[in-house]
């Protein structure tokens, strides 16, 4: 049985006040200081009881302890040669792809984990998967991106498409600062014409991206204190958990109707590490809390009045309790949601910043012998899970053959499931 700390120190804190020393006659004494360890317990009780399910998976999900899960049976490791630290995958189910955007760069350009290395960033690359074709030869397409200035460097974190114009939005972590990029997606060609860089103060560290329609979307922000400006205040942030993070609601409309003006934004909720954003229904919204192991459910009411113009109020319905730390979310066609996340923070942070040296055949052959042990036998996580009302938390793979799972879709229709992984080489597909 799990005793609330809170309430058995505060009440163990008033035991030890009440036999402090008081006045006594014309001798007054000073107080007794032997209560102040109980009173800072009970405050440090307040802090890690939350911390408790982050705490957990630092032992239980260790990559030589991670739990083996295979749910989803045979898969392969396609494209290894070919991408590398995909952090998004987006599913376009009427027309059987996969819009996936990769970027080798964040071995040195890493701002959400604080990697900041010199030398030569490549911009990310974005591609068309179509996973119905089996000749692997001819089933990845790289998208050129037309209308940006040369110099103009391209960090893709999540994405979004919108059918009805054929828009790509993009978190873009820009070295000259955070934004948002809209695209045109010509598949025909298989282009993508820059149309619009949305930057706006509330946009501050864009992660993830959820479209409302073809001018409205959500977008979080994982961190307040950016490690680009302070790599300390943003560890402290990301390990305390208090909720700084936020969720802004955009609306474009603005911008589409006069292109010198800027978006109508504002912040909709705060909580620890927002990170993937998605509908559950049309009045519930799931996001992704990051470092408290969780997802957060928001009940959404729209804006009053005749015209319907502002922005959402969100209320905080409830949570879904992980035993990994959830990234990107999806969503099948049934409305099941899926998660893909982290088993283990530490492991993930290691893997990260060896990177650039066990990838790059140069920097490996000149590092130390003990480093390029590490480059062969570092092991790191990945999880993917399931969620339904009905059914809750179903686990569909764990386990260490493909590391750093980040987003996970589901084609039903076609039987195809597809994992990208925010350091890993290739995407995992598996056919049901």
């Amino acid at each position: 049985m799990i005793i609330n700390p809170l309430l058995y120190l505060i009440s163990t804190t008033h035991k030890h006040v009440l036999r402090s020393p008081v006045y006594q006659g014309p001798k007054i004494k000073m107080p007794s200081w032997k209560w102040i360890p109980t009173v800072v317990a009970a405050i440090s009780a307040i802090a890690v009881y939350p911390r408790i399910p982050l705490l957990q998976t630092f032992y239980y999900n260790h990559p030589d302890r991670l739990v083996q899960i295979n749910n989803i049976g045979p898969y392969e490791i396609k494209f290894s040669d070919k991408l590398r630290s995909c952090e998004d995958v987006i599913l376009i189910e009427n027309k059987g792809v996969a819009i996936v955007g990769c970027d080798a760069g964040r071995e040195r350009w890493n701002t959400v984990m604080g990697i900041f290395l010199r030398g030569h960033v490549p911009s990310a690359e974005l591609y068309v998967y179509n996973y119905n074709e089996l000749d692997d030869d001819k089933s990845l397409t790289r998208l050129q991106v037309e209308g940006y200035a040369a110099g103009d460097d391209l960090h893709t974190l999540g994405l979004a498409y919108d059918e009805a114009t054929s828009s790509l939005f993009i978190a873009n972590h820009r070295r000259d600062g955070p934004r948002v990029d809209v695209f045109h997606l010509e598949f025909e060609s298989h282009t993508l014409q820059h149309i619009h860089s949305i930057q706006h103060p509330l946009i501050r560290g864009p992660n993830a991206i959820h479209l409302v329609n073809s001018h409205e979307f959500y977008v979080s922000n994982d961190h307040h204190f950016l490690a680009k400006d302070s790599h300390l205040l943003s560890t402290l942030e990301t390990y305390s958990g208090i909720p700084t993070g936020t969720l802004v609601h955009v609306d474009m409309a603005p911008l589409l109707r006069d292109p010198s003006s800027t978006v109508d934004a504002e912040v909709v909720a705060r909580l620890p590490f927002p990170n993937g954003i998605e509908f559950i229904n049309e009045k519930t919204l799931a996001v992704a809390s990051t470092n408290s192991a969780s997802i957060r459910l928001y009940s959404v009411t729209p804006p009053t009045g005749s015209a319907q113009q502002g922005h959402p109020t969100l209320t905080f319905n409830s949570s879904i309790q992980l035993p990994f730390l959830p990234d990107n979310l999806s969503k099948a066609s049934d409305g099941t949601l899926v998660i893909a996340g982290h088993p283990h923070a530490p492991s993930l942070g290691k893997f990260a910043a060896t990177r650039h040296v066990c990838n790059s055949p140069e920097e490996r052959a000149k590092a130390e012998p003990a480093v390029q042990e590490l480059c062969e036998k570092m092991k790191v996580g990945s999880w993917v899970a399931q969620w339904t009302q009905a059914e809750g938390v179903k686990h569909l793979y764990a386990g260490t053959d493909f590391p750093t799972s980040c987003s996970a879709i589901r084609d039903l229709g076609r039987k195809t499931g597809i994992i990208s992984g925010l350091y890993a080489q290739g995407l995992l597909v598996w056919r049901d």
